[in-house]
């Protein structure tokens, strides 16, 4: 009786032997070399900013109002100085989405600039590209939003006229 418990242990371990064996001898994965697809961009995506707000058509001759508020934005972050060109996007009031109207650049002519420790409001006249009409806006800033905070990325993309994601 003694043979047998004896030899039972040690098939046992011969065979946990052979199998570290066999997997010390197995090739090691290798770390993966491309990472998955939402994964190869080595960058982030750019965060969501804007200018949003309000804008009136003026008549060319009379500077008389020549339309209803319109809802406008940009898409980033424009330079607003007198004499750069501005692109603007209507917004539909219904969806709050960009419109499917094109959109129209603008020409500043003396931007005033409001700050409360950073820029954070623009109003001016300014000319529009092609037309003698003029347009009177104002445009608040939609700061990106921080790292880790989704909340304030998916109001910035609702802010700027984007649909949800």
């Amino acid at each position: 009786m003694a043979p047998s418990v004896f030899r039972f242990p040690r098939l046992w371990l011969a065979a946990a032997a052979v199998a570290l064996l066999v997997v010390a001898a197995a090739p090691t994965p290798r770390a993966q070399v491309t990472p998955p697809a939402e994964q190869t961009k080595s960058e982030k995506p750019p965060r969501t900013t804007c200018w949003r707000g309000w804008g009136y058509l003026l008549d060319g001759a009379t500077g008389g109002y020549k339309s209803q508020e319109m809802l406008l934005v940009t898409i980033g972050t424009p330079l607003w100085e007198a004499g750069h060109p501005v692109e603007l996007f209507l917004l539909d009031r219904a969806s709050g989405l960009i419109s499917e109207m094109p959109s129209f650049t603008v020409t500043p002519e003396n931007p005033r600039l409001y700050y409360r420790g950073r820029l954070n409001y623009v109003d001016t006249t300014a000319a529009i590209t092609g037309t003698q009409d003029r347009i009177v806006i104002g445009l608040s800033h939609i700061e990106p939003a921080k790292d880790g905070v989704p909340a304030k990325e998916r109001y910035n993309r609702w802010a700027c006229g984007f649909p949800e994601q």
